[in-house]
């Protein structure tokens, strides 16, 4: 399956070499609620402002999809790396909000370099520490 491209200023690598993010966003029949966990890398000497300007510009036409519920992004504390952590009902859904052009236009503006390690994961419960 061929990888998914958002944006021609972003390179796409995978978590896990043995699934594509296109597999993931492609299962059928579809499955959630699902998350969306980007680990992004912003080249050195990137406007940081600029950046989260094109995220919260990126942000405000996928809440406006069906199937979003919500997102939050997450900075380290060296700063070097951001994660993306973005609920939706299902990959079917998110799919389709990826696939807007007018997504992959707000996108285009970030700046060369821009590195983006997708994956779709789903809770899950573990007896005495957390729920699904």
């Amino acid at each position: 399956m061929a990888p998914v491209s958002l944006a021609p200023t972003v390179s796409h690598q995978q978590l896990d070499p043995r699934v594509t993010f296109a597999e993931q966003l492609a299962q059928s029949p579809p499955v959630g609620p699902i998350v969306l966990m980007n680990v992004i890398s912003i080249p050195d000497g990137a406007d940081y402002d600029s950046f989260l300007d094109t995220w919260r510009q990126s942000g405000d036409i996928l809440k406006k999809q069906p199937g979003y519920i919500s997102t939050q992004l997450h900075r380290s504390l060296d700063g070097h790396f951001l994660v993306n952590y973005a609920v939706w009902e299902t990959n079917e859904d998110l799919k389709k909000g990826l696939e807007l052009a007018e997504f992959k236009d707000i996108l285009a503006t970030l700046p060369d370099g821009t590195v983006f390690k997708p994956t779709v994961m789903r809770k899950i419960a573990v007896a005495g520490n957390c729920v699904a």
